[in-house]
């Protein structure tokens, strides 16, 4: 065998020795492929039921009827509450903010009011208010303040509903005059949202706006203070107050000449406890 042929021989029994030994090695499985995991949404959903154990005070009239002044504590609300219903839906995520704030209710009474007009000098009064507000905002956070506190910048808008049914008595049996009207309107309004966490448990929340046009206006402030319970259940504690002004001048009626103007102020204030869930 010449020393090439061996050569050759040598090479080629070391490449089968190579390849067999490569054989026998392992086969080297390819990296899994990662499964996509659903990152958690950076909002966070709030929905409240609360009751509002609110005094009312203002004044209410339509027409060529008198105003009505009318004032009632808590208690006697509650003696001429026909039923109410009362929520709000938050959601923030820590740059910006949305929510929604509901309310409806109905309260009726009797008093005496005087008359600067007709032969009576007084009558008998009965007054039915029915009401419902709800108010829409959204906001971005202003960055001021410690990590814990968020504050925002609001904007939005308040719905207001009036439903009065007003009813004059004179002391003559057969002599009443009686009239009601529906009244609904929307004003802006500007204002701030604040939520300021102690720990883990205890937070604060502070709410407030104003708003309106020339012949309207609104305004409102609530702070109340909380405990996260769960991660997911809360209890709220707080006090809030609502202002609403409505002066509606629409002429007369075309046939009988009677006064439509529509005059509405109010206040409600008063403490409120909540019940809140988060998601």
């Amino acid at each position: 065998m010449t020393g090439l042929t061996k050569a050759v021989f040598v090479s080629v029994a070391a490449l089968a020795i190579g390849a067999a030994s490569a054989a026998d090695l392992p086969t080297r499985k390819p990296p899994p492929v990662p499964t996509p995991v659903a990152e958690p949404s950076p909002w966070r959903f709030e929905v409240t039921g609360y009751g509002w154990a609110s005094s009312l005070a203002g004044t209410s009239g339509f027409g060529g009827l008198p105003s009505l002044p009318y004032y009632a504590s808590f208690g006697k609300v509650l003696e001429h509450l026909d039923g109410a219903l009362m929520g709000s839906v938050l959601a923030r995520n820590g740059a910006y903010i949305v929510g929604l704030d509901m309310l409806w209710s109905r309260v009726g009474g009797s008093g005496t009011v005087r008359l600067s007009y007709g032969p009576f000098n007084a009558a008998g009064a009965d007054l039915t208010l029915t009401e419902g507000i709800a108010t829409a905002f959204g906001g971005v956070r202003i960055p001021i303040g410690p990590p814990n506190l968020e504050i925002y910048g609001t904007v939005g808008a308040r719905y207001m509903y009036s439903g009065n049914k007003l009813t004059l008595n004179s002391p003559v049996p057969g002599f009443s005059a009686s009239t009601s009207v529906n009244k609904d309107w929307v004003d802006p309004v500007a204002g701030f949202a604040a939520h300021y966490r102690f720990d883990d448990r205890w937070f604060v929340n502070v709410f407030g706006d104003l708003g309106g046009w020339s012949d309207s206006a609104t305004g409102q402030a609530l702070a109340s203070v909380g405990y996260d319970w769960t991660r997911n259940w809360s209890t709220t504690l707080g006090y809030r107050v609502l202002y609403t002004y409505e002066k509606q001048d629409t002429g007369f009626n075309a046939l009988t000449g009677a006064d439509r103007s529509f005059r509405y102020q109010q206040w409600m204030y008063g403490p409120l406890i909540g019940v809140k869930y988060s998601f």
